[in-house]
């Protein structure tokens, strides 16, 4: 066992006391339990929303807006940080459309730096909460007791539910740190139990699969957070699409795309690119659509449908402060929140796998908004919307990184693709605000049009190093991910000098512009 270390726990700033009881005190302090005659859902906590790096800001703004309200708002990478009271929380998970878990803080503890921080980090955790009284099951006989009156009566009848734990490294030296802290974490928490226990091991937990009480351990620099996680699964899993289409970008990006298109009007701030104020007709066109996320994300910004009431189950459900009073509200209160779109709003799609449009037309339905989709299954080539868009957002197909050896193959059809999608913008959609996801700029110079804006995302990690194999190949274009902005022009002028560039797809040296 590791040795004892002295630690300073820290909740809100202050450092907890350390006096017989601090645990359960602190718990009922930081998280809001109270007595049975005061509101749970009064008090101000802490919490922190994570997200892809690259969308902090987005994830910041919704969380200031009049839907969640949440104060003291501060973006960190890969998150934000943010109070409220716990129906704060509940509406963070209902209403979040970037963000990716929505966790609720336990405690906080500062680690200097040497050799004792993995020392530090075990008794960190193991006196950061009362832990039998987190993780006891409701459905045993002694739950929701003292640890020291439970430690005295029937140690044999204990039963806890299942938790898992998430960890999250920022600065340290090697990548077995992960492991090893993971590992430490959990024992600290089974001692814990165990101690509760009078020193046997708790029963085992009444469903092995099902994770009560998911928690998160954020190490950054020298202070370690711990949380609980109230998302358990991604918030970007919707719940309403049964098959995940990995080429394109999840239900988070989107919405994060579109809200920086100023799709999103209940976000502001966003959309100051645009060059299209025509302001009568909003009408989105996506003519690479593939199973339809950003058209069912748009649709479900446009009618103010909270995404998380798709959701039957919240781990947070289960848990020994959950308000069951203050949920219904909250959820109830989203539910009667669709406001009608703005007139002449239009969503259409377009995609030449007819076995993609199927499939977007399966998950549109289930979300509720498939009668609002414009859809068909053409060829870019020959593909002309039916009204002329005043926003187009769309994410054309990518492949892994493009080299020699791969471009007198399945590539060379994606550079016709691109080289076709610049031709139909100019001719179809003139005026149109255009969005663009790549995911190779090599790519998206064969569009053969200069963008005026772009925003750099986090690189897509599963096409990182998916190549031929072999060294000696040349990567074209950087593998970054990033979001371009196009203005189309009204008019451009006879004998468009764009749409007359030599083109040859085999060629690294084709002028670009």
């Amino acid at each position: 066992m590791p040795r004892k270390v002295a630690i300073s726990l820290v909740k809100f700033g202050k450092p907890l006391s350390r006096e017989p009881g601090w645990q359960l005190r602190a718990l009922q302090n930081g998280l809001g339990e109270q007595s049975p005659d005061a509101g749970a859902s009064g008090n101000l906590q802490s919490f922190y929303a994570t997200c892809e790096k690259g969308l902090e800001q987005i994830l910041a703004a919704e969380l200031s807006s009049p839907l969640i309200n949440a104060s003291q708002v501060e973006t960190d990478s890969g998150g934000v940080f943010f109070r409220g009271t716990q129906s704060t929380g509940y509406n963070a998970n209902l209403w979040l459309r970037t963000g990716d878990r929505v966790l609720c803080e336990l405690a906080r503890c500062l680690l200097p730096q040497g050799k004792s921080r993995f020392d530090l980090l075990y008794e960190f955790v193991r006196e950061a909460a009362d832990w039998p009284l987190l993780l006891v099951d409701d459905s045993a006989p002694l739950a929701r007791t003292l640890q020291s009156e439970t430690a005295e009566r029937l140690p044999n009848r204990y039963k806890f539910k299942k938790f898992i734990v998430q960890i999250r490294l920022s600065n340290w030296k090697s990548t077995k740190d992960q492991n090893y802290v993971s590992a430490s974490v959990s024992n600290a928490i089974w001692d814990a139990l165990r101690d509760s226990c009078v020193g046997q091991w708790p029963a085992p937990a009444e469903r092995e699969d099902l994770t009560a009480v998911p928690l998160f351990l954020d190490v950054n620099e020298d202070t370690a957070f711990l949380y609980r996680d109230m998302s358990g699964v991604s918030l970007h899993r919707r719940g309403y699409r049964d098959v995940i289409d990995k080429t394109k970008p999840n239900e988070g990006l989107a919405a994060a795309i579109l809200t920086l298109a100023g799709w999103n009007h209940n976000v502001h701030g966003f959309g100051a690119a645009n060059k299209n104020d025509s302001g009568k007709d909003r009408v989105l066109l996506d003519p690479f659509c593939g199973t339809g996320t950003i058209l069912i994300e748009a649709a479900l910004m446009a009618y103010e449908i909270a995404p998380g009431l798709f959701r039957p189950h919240w781990p947070f459900q289960t848990w020994h402060d959950y308000d069951p009073r203050a949920w219904t509200e909250c959820r109830d209160a989203a539910a009667s929140v669709q406001a009608l779109p703005v007139s002449g709003a239009r969503l259409i799609g377009n995609d030449m796998n007819d076995g993609a449009i199927t499939r977007c037309k399966r998950a549109a339905r289930a979300a509720g908004v498939l009668h609002l989709l414009e859809l068909s299954s053409e060829t870019s080539r020959h593909y002309k919307p039916p009204v002329i868009p005043s926003l187009v957002v769309t994410n054309p197909s990518c492949s892994a990184p493009l080299t020699y050896s791969s471009l007198r193959g399945e590539d060379e059809r994606l550079l016709t693709l691109w080289l076709g999608f610049g031709q139909l913008l100019k001719s179809q959609c003139r005026g149109a605000d255009v969005y663009v996801l790549s995911e190779n700029d090599w790519l998206a110079h064969a569009m053969h049009m200069v963008p005026d804006s772009k925003w750099d995302l986090q690189p897509n990690k599963q096409w990182r190093g998916n190549h031929t194999g072999r060294k000696t190949d040349k990567i074209f274009g950087s593998q970054e991910r990033k979001l371009l902005h196009f203005h189309v022009q009204s008019r451009y002028a006879r004998g468009d000098p764009l749409t007359k560039i030599p083109f040859s797809s085999l060629s690294p040296k084709t002028p670009m512009l």
